[in-house]
């Protein structure tokens, strides 16, 4: 095991000095590392992502999914007496005001593009090398393969879902991502369009489909690495973003045979609170669940609270401020997720992020589940139940739809002492059903999916589920700085008739100058 972790650290610190053009625009020189050459060493470059040095392989750096969904709730009011000295980021701005373009200066650690194009590195260096060699059984050479077939179609997904404009027949030949399925040195990587894009992505799915590795083995939930119920669970999701119902329900009950349970939040045993004391020394009262992760030795999150099939935390700087949109979607009397999430006065709890950096003086909400304001963003047991309701409702099915929701999650989320008419879901027709499922996945994942669900409503057929946000803000200085001007209070609007690259992050401006101009950057304008 050592070996493994000496090879895995040696490998990977090698991958994580370059960034993505560093890997698509640089030749590469004799010397630069060492030759992969066992089954063994290949094999390690899957578990370092999953090191605590290297757990980038574990991130999702969407700033988007935090920033620019009706969910997030960042005010002028609470902007008026904040300081702005201490940093240089002002992505959270600039995304609350749906001007992602002004993003394209953010830190390459913390850039979706780099952190998806190391893994897509990692899984090219396996294929690449897989049959070149010595060791491992055909049947773990098959088994490794799949898992980076899936680690790189996962990764293109995301990168989509981030720099690129929403999946729909429209959009089609509109600009999607440098495709590449190797390690060789290209000069040129121009971006490929959306449809080529998901095509691969799919056929890259299809060759991890029928993996055989389980979840939860020895009795450890074990969700760093690639594994049966992820794999079902990611083409779930996969097949619902891109409208194809049937498939999407087939997945995700597939997913849900390899592990089917949900947290139960009427269990009073799984969930407490308690003081929990700051780096100040004063005491505040939180979940157990975030005492726990706050001091997971370890390093990896509480994957039994999420109920997760494959660890992916969406990392950012800054806390979650719910929405007053968000607040009210939740019946705060019995909604447990309201009632055990969501923190009146955050900032005493906050030790960086917003509350260091900007020194906010007022009392100000905050909505978190896990330590240091992380959502674990990958497939779960929750989404798949949802997914399987939303593609029932969507193909007629909607009476049974919320009566599988009713049986299936809310006894997990709601009170056991409510009313039936708050317990249960209701509807009269199809499309109040699949917003009462729409609804529903935005409490279950308000900083996480419900951006994935802005942008795939907002460009499907059916105009009865759009989604317009409309924020009140300080107009942004166009200077450069991007700071709040604090004059005029002016209103930022996205909706489904804004520019579609709007819904976009930019791509990191050194990895177009890098390339030339070969890697275009995304269409404000």
């Amino acid at each position: 095991m050592k070996y493994i972790t000496n090879i895995s650290l040696i490998l990977f610190t090698l991958i994580s000095l370059c960034s993505c053009n560093d890997y698509l625009d640089e030749k590469p020189r004799k010397g630069d590392g060492i030759e992969l050459e066992t089954y063994e060493q290949l094999e390690a470059l899957l578990v370092a992502k999953a090191e605590p040095r290297e757990r980038q392989g574990l991130w999702d750096c969407n700033a988007a999914q935090r920033y620019m969904t009706d969910c997030y709730g960042l005010t002028a009011d609470i902007c008026l007496n904040a300081s702005y000295e201490n940093t240089m980021d002002y992505t959270a701005f600039e995304l609350n005001c749906f001007q992602p373009k002004y993003t394209q200066e953010i830190q390459a650690v913390n850039s979706a593009w780099i952190c998806g194009f190391k893994n897509i590195y990692l899984a090219n260096a396996v294929l690449y090398y897989l049959d070149k060699v010595t060791g491992g059984t055909p049947e773990q050479k098959a088994t490794l393969a799949k898992k980076a077939y899936f680690i790189r179609a996962y990764n293109y997904y995301e990168l989509a879902n981030c720099y690129c404009v929403p999946y729909c027949e429209a959009n089609l030949n509109e600009l999607g991502l440098p495709i590449n399925k190797d390690i060789e040195y290209k000069e040129y990587y121009s971006r490929a369009p959306l449809k080529e894009v998901y095509e691969f992505i799919e056929s890259d799915l299809e060759q991890a489909l029928d993996i055989s590795v389980p979840l939860i083995e020895g009795g450890v939930r074990k969700v760093w690495r690639e594994n049966s119920a992820a794999v079902n669970g990611f083409a779930a999701r996969f097949y619902l973003t891109k409208g194809d119902y049937a498939k999407a329900k087939l997945y995700a009950e597939k997913a849900l045979t390899y592990d089917s349970e949900l947290a139960d939040y009427n269990d009073p045993t799984m969930i407490d609170v308690e003081d929990v004391e700051d780096d100040f020394g004063d005491s505040h009262q939180a979940t157990t669940w975030y005492s726990t992760t706050l001091y997971d030795t370890e390093g990896m999150y509480v994957a039994s609270v999420q109920k997760s099939y494959y660890r992916r935390m969406n990392f950012s700087d800054s806390w979650t401020i719910p929405s007053q949109k968000l607040l009210d979607s939740f019946d705060q009397g019995y909604d447990l997720r309201y009632k055990y999430f969501y923190y009146q006065d955050y900032v005493a709890l906050s030790m960086a992020g917003m509350g260091l950096y900007y020194e906010f003086t007022d009392i100000i909400p905050g909505y978190s589940y896990f330590c240091g304001d992380d959502y674990d963003s990958g497939p779960c047991v929750s989404e798949m139940v949802l997914i399987k309701a939303e593609s029932m409702a969507r193909q007629g099915q909607w009476k049974e739809a919320l009566n599988y929701l009713n049986t299936d999650l809310r006894p997990y989320r709601i009170a056991q002492d409510a009313p039936a008419d708050v317990k249960n879901l209701s509807a009269t027709g199809k499309d109040e059903a699949i917003a009462a499922i729409l609804k529903e996945r935005m409490l279950e994942f308000p900083f996480t999916l419900r951006w994935h669900d802005i942008r795939r409503c907002n460009f499907n057929d059916d105009p009865n589920d759009d989604v317009t946000i409309t924020r009140s803000f300080y107009e942004l200085d166009p200077g450069g700085v991007h700071a709040p001007l604090y004059e005029d209070v002016v209103d930022y609007t996205l909706s489904p008739n804004s520019n579609k690259y709007t819904y976009t992050m930019a791509i990191p401006a050194t990895e177009v100058t890098v390339s030339k101009g070969t890697i275009e950057q995304n269409r404000y304008e």
